[in-house]
């Protein structure tokens, strides 16, 4: 298989573990993806060469992505500036928008340019798979398909109740636009409208989304894996990601020093009884169909 024609996607509602498997993957040496510099300047993928950079310094890039070691998450505090610059896998929306996908992936998008920015960013970073995490992709996953027909998909799955206490509890929630509801949770709450059902019905949206989608993917090109067994068994179920995504060796080597804590059972004694009813009663049938209650 052609690994420029077959991206690697990671979807899944915000706060599964999309962001951790992302960079993990990205430590590999034969991974590619979009950085900081390129979302700065869509215009010039080119920049991923700075990947290469990152690729040959690994215990700066450990501080860097990581913080040092179990931090996927590095926003949202004061970071020196020298961690502001360094190369480091991010979203990469302005790629996406440079080839007209808005949030919805509607029609009007030139494909070509989207092929030909990121088969760029993969050979200018010394790649030779190009791997991507894209919450807004969620949406998107039909008209990827249309653009790669051959890429590949791996969906992670967490329980929606950690999910519901993870997001509520992050610094970039209160002003995102949340798809469903058009709007931000800042004014969901301004509106009368309780916190606690916004993140649960955003899991839920979220995870429908992407299974609506991943529904006209065949099989043998998308993957599931749960955020809890990730925690559980970091190595072996990486290992299986990476080798579903064409990303072959001894995964020991490039994980060096990352750590993968388990924190998914917080939500059993910081959320409160109003607060976890709310969300059960409108997660009951995801958490009943995925095993989870």
């Amino acid at each position: 298989m052609d690994n420029e024609e077959a991206p690697v996607f990671l979807v899944g509602a915000p706060r599964s573990g999309t962001s951790l498997v992302y960079k993990a993957l990205c430590l590999h040496p034969h991974a590619s993806y979009v950085s900081n510099w390129v979302r700065l300047v869509p215009a010039l993928p080119q920049a991923a060469a700075l990947n290469r950079v990152a690729r040959r310094v690994p215990e700066l890039r450990r501080r860097a992505w990581f913080s040092g070691g179990d931090n996927a998450y590095v926003y949202g505090r004061r970071r020196p500036l020298w961690q502001r610059l360094f190369p480091m896998p991010v979203e990469g929306e302005p790629l996406y928008a440079r080839a007209g996908v808005d949030a919805d992936g509607a029609e009007g998008v030139d494909v070509e340019r989207l092929r030909a920015s990121f088969a760029t960013v993969r050979r200018a970073s010394g790649g030779a798979v190009f791997v991507n995490k894209r919450v807004a992709n969620n949406h998107r996953i039909p008209l990827l398909v249309k653009a790669f027909p051959r890429a590949r998909f791996v969906e992670i799955v967490r329980d929606g109740r950690a999910v519901a206490l993870s997001m509520a509890n992050v610094d970039w929630w209160p002003e995102s636009v949340v798809s469903w509801y058009g709007k931000t949770p800042r004014q969901w709450e301004a509106e009368g409208g309780d916190p606690w059902e916004l993140c649960a019905r955003t899991w839920v949206d979220e995870l429908r989304a992407t299974e609506d989608g991943l529904a006209s993917v065949p099989v043998d090109q998308r993957q599931t894996i749960r955020y809890e067994d990730l925690v559980a068994d970091p190595h072996g179920v990486l290992a299986g990601v990476a080798a579903f995504a064409g990303l072959d060796g001894d995964i020991a080597t490039w994980l060096t020093g990352v750590t993968f804590p388990n924190r998914n059972e917080q939500w059993r004694t910081r959320l409160d009884t109003a607060a976890l009813q709310t969300i059960e009663a409108l997660e009951a049938d995801d958490l009943h169909r995925l095993g989870y209650a």
